[in-house]
């Protein structure tokens, strides 16, 4: 009887050892695991997503980390990810229309999901945004415009020329949205003049955020339209890819009618050079740092179980649900202020 009992509570503390391994493997696959995915369509997503991982392994998470250059690789690591139950899923979107299959299981399976920069459309699995004030940015774009040609005065006719992002990235549609809110009456009442009649974000879309697509577009914008010496006097550019390309298309064709206002978002070197030698008028700079850390804070809030910081409820509709959103603040750079930069 006395070996009998001492076998039960020897097999007890072996029962209690097993489960004790079980749920400290648990914990390092669930809590305390987090699933980054991002798309690799620049440095910037690198740099940002290195810096994720880096601060949160110092913090003694376990962080898996992928890039992706399409939207089926993108799918077939969030899946892999989706496996391991991390604590929180965290996706920089290659196309932000493109997951909500994907992202079914993450819900059954109770893994808050963060979208990183660009919001995840048509699913409820997203659990919050991190972000800039994306429309705001595009309000800025055109608000600078409309100072720069003293618009409000009256002053006109100028002509101008539309370029929007990706149609599959969401945020492209608020850059779009944005500036148009500002540019839109100037348009309509002629103060400003779009030769192309180019002006719907279906027409002046830049698929994939290619800058030889906006490229081509310029350069036969200009064949059609400016090649016999008509001034343009601005271009809405929405990033500073799409800037540069249009700077090239207009130095390779030859263009002599003076420089015109390109607009540019990200801050990149390529912008940091064509504002210092006068071919690009300025640059919108997101600080990476600062949505990077941003989001690590909301991370650590998912994983602990707490609410994170949010500041947004209303504004970022997917198409299923309002996603509660963190939105932090960029700032105009041009050659006044090139300093605030950083290299």
């Amino acid at each position: 009887m006395v070996m009998n009992n001492i076998l039960r509570f020897v097999g007890c503390l072996c029962l209690v050892a097993l489960l004790a391994m079980t749920m400290g493997c648990g914990d390092n696959k669930g809590l305390r695991r987090v699933a980054v995915g991002f798309a690799n369509s620049s440095a910037s997503w690198q740099r940002n997503g290195e810096t994720i991982r880096n601060t949160l392994q110092a913090e003694g998470y376990v962080v898996d980390l992928a890039f992706a250059d399409s939207a089926d690789e993108q799918k077939k690591q969030l899946a892999e990810m989706i496996d391991t139950e991390p604590g929180c899923l965290v996706i920089g979107a290659v196309d932000s229309t493109a997951l909500k299959d994907t992202l079914r299981e993450a819900k059954e399976k109770n893994i808050p999901v963060i979208a990183y920069d660009r919001l995840v459309m048509d699913t409820d699995a997203v659990s919050y945004y991190a972000s800039w004030d994306n429309e705001a940015v595009g309000e800025a774009m055109g608000q600078y415009i409309e100072a720069k040609l003293n618009l409000k005065s009256g002053a006109g006719g100028y002509n101008i020329e539309i370029f929007a992002g990706d149609p599959a990235d969401n945020n492209a549609h608020l850059f779009y949205d944005g500036a148009m809110k500002i540019l839109r009456p100037y348009i309509d009442n002629g103060q400003l003049i779009c030769p192309t009649l180019e002006t719907s974000f279906e027409q002046t879309a830049t698929k994939d955020w290619n800058p030889q697509n906006a490229k081509q577009r310029m350069t036969r914008i200009y064949n059609d339209h400016y090649s016999e010496g008509a001034p343009l006097d601005a271009v809405l550019a929405p990033n500073d890819n799409v800037a540069n390309a249009i700077i090239t298309a207009l130095d390779e064709a030859g263009y002599a009618q003076g420089t015109p206002l390109i607009t540019g978002q990200d801050g990149d070197a390529t912008a940091i050079t064509n504002i210092k030698a006068g071919k690009q008028t300025f640059t919108i700079y997101k600080n990476p740092a600062d949505l990077a850390g941003k989001c690590v804070r909301m991370i650590k809030a998912v994983v602990e179980g707490t609410q994170p910081d949010i500041n947004d409820v209303t504004t970022y509709n997917n198409g299923q649900i309002v996603v509660p959103a963190y939105l932090c603040v960029p700032f105009i750079v041009d050659e006044n202020n090139l300093d605030m930069i950083k290299p």
